[in-house]
């Protein structure tokens, strides 16, 4: 009986439930994140203040199938603001992967609230 119990729990989260997962996972991103090496960090900053001017309805961002070379304009407009002296292209990949991870992280987002409100 636990387990059905548990089945239903898992499958038939209600929204609150959901919220307190969300808040969790972001807790948790936020402690890993800290780790980052210091110019990871400030590359990062960077990264999300680009993005956060993309998260409006109907973005770009949120299209089914997002534009490799818009999310990679993205990372060259970074680069080119870092321009480190030492930077080369290992750098630049760098950077493509943070924003196409922040892509994702707040296209999941967006979805899980979609569904809700």
């Amino acid at each position: 009986m636990k387990e059905i119990d548990e089945m239903y729990v898992h499958k038939f989260r209600t929204p609150e439930l959901m919220v307190v997962d969300e808040q969790e996972l972001e807790e948790d991103r936020a402690y890993l994140r800290a780790m980052y090496p210091m110019r990871a960090k400030l590359i990062l900053v960077m990264v999300e203040d680009a993005c956060d001017r993309l998260e409006y309805e109907g973005s770009p961002m949120f299209a089914v199938y997002p534009d490799k070379v818009a999310m990679f304009s993205i990372a060259k407009k970074i680069y080119e603001k870092i321009c480190y002296k030492d930077a080369d292209e290992t750098l630049l990949h760098m950077i493509e992967i943070m924003v196409c991870h922040e892509f994702y992280i707040r296209r999941c987002r967006y979805r899980k609230r979609r569904k809700y409100f």
